[in-house]
């Protein structure tokens, strides 16, 4: 391997994975072009730069592409290349696949077939799959991470309790992957024999992309435990799930079931009926919800008590 195409970018917040890997290919004498897109190239990554600014001051080479130009990526593409993507908004066709001869992969940072698509950690905080999971590396073909899986590693995200935030599941993911992205293209610059792997499609599950800004927004009709595991899932470092006081916007990053055993009328859903200096309280058909006022984002200050939330 003498030189790679990376498609895509980094995880908000984060020099990771695509940066890391880039960097390191560099120190191992490969070529490194980086194809991104607009969004991704203004998305924050670590010490408050963005990946352009991060890109540029790592005097790492890229290209943007809004939609990606069929003609301009095959000329990139020798016998040498070899295409990975990470975190990319593009569905590749048929023509830059087979200009790779076998060798364009993906990495999938969850469950493969499991957890195909993306917004994955919001979705497993969703269904309340919070325990174990696998990183994996597969071929791309032309459905969305159906191909052969060529690389997995399995892991535990917790043993004693449950993690409940994307933040959390974050970084015991960064630390899994740096060793397991490094391990892959060792072989890959050695020309080592690469195993692959049929996914078995019965068992997949397919999930689209997720906004907080536009998918975040809390439905005080569903049962208390619900709205609490959908707070966390848009919780940091995604902008927080978010609700309505008259026409002020509030984001929230955290709630908890209320212990109180007392049940309310469904026509009480989503009004604050109690506030102390730590808490507000939130009715619920199934019971009552509690936030802390630290995790709650004001657009500007307002009255809750009595208010309801939409």
């Amino acid at each position: 391997m003498k030189k790679i195409l990376l498609f895509g970018g980094d995880r908000l917040k984060e020099n990771m994975p695509l940066s890391f890997l880039a960097e390191y290919l560099v120190k191992k004498k490969v070529k490194v072009i980086i194809v991104t897109d607009p969004i991704h190239l203004e998305k924050l990554s670590l010490n408050g730069l963005t990946f352009k600014k991060y890109l540029k001051k790592k005097k790492l080479k890229f290209l943007v592409f809004k939609k990606l130009k069929e003609k301009k990526i095959l000329r990139l593409i020798d016998k040498d290349t070899v295409g990975f993507s990470i975190n990319s908004i593009w569905k590749f066709n048929e023509k830059i696949i087979n200009a790779f001869k076998g060798n364009f992969y993906n990495y999938h940072g969850v469950d493969l077939p499991s957890e195909r698509g993306a917004g994955n950690i919001s979705w497993k905080i969703l269904q309340g799959n919070t325990r174990t999971g696998s990183i994996n590396i597969h071929v791309i073909d032309k459905e969305f991470d159906t191909g052969d899986i060529v690389a997995r590693k399995k892991i535990l995200f917790s043993d004693k309790k449950k993690i409940i935030f994307p933040e959390n599941f974050l970084k015991i993911i960064a630390k899994n992957e740096l060793l397991f992205l490094k391990n892959f293209f060792n072989k890959m610059i050695k020309k080592a024999k690469i195993k692959r792997v049929k996914q078995k499609h019965s068992g997949s599950y397919y999930w689209p992309r997720l906004n907080a800004d536009k998918d975040g927004k809390i439905n005080w009709a569903w049962d208390a435990k619900d709205i609490v595991s959908f707070i966390r899932a848009f919780s940091r470092p995604y902008n927080g799930a978010f609700t309505f006081l008259g026409k002020s916007k509030i984001r929230i990053f955290n709630a908890e079931i209320n212990s109180m055993k007392k049940k309310f009328h469904p026509y009480q859903n989503g009004i604050v009926f109690r506030k102390d200096k730590k808490y507000i309280y939130i009715s619920n058909q199934k019971g009552s919800i509690k936030i802390k006022i630290k995790d709650i984002l004001f657009e500007k200050k307002t009255k809750f008590l009595g208010k309801r939330l939409k």
